[in-house]
């Protein structure tokens, strides 16, 4: 049974991910702007809630504040080191130095693309890829360091899998899954450590407000400096986020 429920997990994970592409779908048809990020904002929190209280039930927890709580949230911070210095050279690399000119938009677009919806998004992706993937690690067998690295290593193949299916090329897609399957593995590797939904989610949500501020960029500065950047060194940088992602893998979790 305990197998099972890590198994389990993972099915759900994908199952809720082709329900929530089903309804994703009928919301860029019919919404566009801030409405239609608030629109997906708010499909996030539905299906985030819906998701938690199965979440509760299937791994009966004692209640929802058990799973949602600050409970070694502060013993997470030493393993966001690598991705904060990340965000500081996505800054540099993309809105200092690569950004020529930027999109005219209006502020509720931004507030609601680069705070809401990544907030929204933080939470769901973290309990739907982080949680019901990783979860099974709790239920029954050794709390090794190999089991959370598998763990974390599925997490990472959903996660990058899901968006580079979105890429209309391969050479996208490639890019896309390395990219997004490190930041996945980075993301498991905390809640593996802290055992905490939202220690995962608040530096997922923190990230991908600068990660998304490219968006608006209209015209990009194609100088060497940028280049080099952009092709070397941000290959460096994640190399970074995944040594550090496995250093706190083989601490002894603060919680199991």
């Amino acid at each position: 049974m305990k197998r099972f429920k890590g198994i389990i997990g993972i099915l759900l994970a994908i199952l809720f991910l082709i329900l929530f592409d089903i309804v994703s779908g009928k919301i860029q048809n019919n919404f566009d702007g801030a409405p239609g990020y608030v629109a997906k904002s708010l499909q996030r929190i539905v299906f985030f809630v819906a998701e938690l209280i199965i979440f509760v039930k299937l791994y009966r927890k004692e209640s929802i504040r058990s799973v949602i709580n600050l409970e070694g949230f502060s013993k997470a911070v030493p393993a966001y080191i690598a991705m904060l210095l990340y965000v500081v050279f996505d800054v540099v690399t993309y809105a200092i130095i690569g950004a020529k000119s930027w999109l005219n938009t209006t502020v509720p677009i931004v507030v609601s693309c680069l705070f809401l919806m990544q907030l929204a998004t933080g939470l769901w992706e973290e309990l739907t890829f982080r949680a019901f993937v990783c979860e099974g690690y709790y239920q029954g067998g050794q709390p090794t360091f190999k089991r959370r690295l598998i763990y974390a290593i599925i997490s990472m193949i959903v996660f990058g899998a899901v968006h580079a299916i979105e890429c209309d090329s391969m050479e996208q897609a490639v890019y896309r899954f390395i990219m997004t399957g490190v930041w996945g593995f980075a993301f498991a590797s905390v809640y593996l450590y802290t055992h905490n939904i939202l220690a995962a989610s608040f530096i997922h949500f923190f990230t991908d407000i600068f990660l998304n501020i490219s968006v608006f960029i209209e015209e990009w500065n194609e100088s060497t400096l940028f280049i080099i950047l952009d092709n070397y060194v941000q290959w460096v940088m994640l190399a970074v986020i995944l040594i550090v992602a496995v250093i706190f893998l083989h601490k002894e979790p603060v919680r199991e």
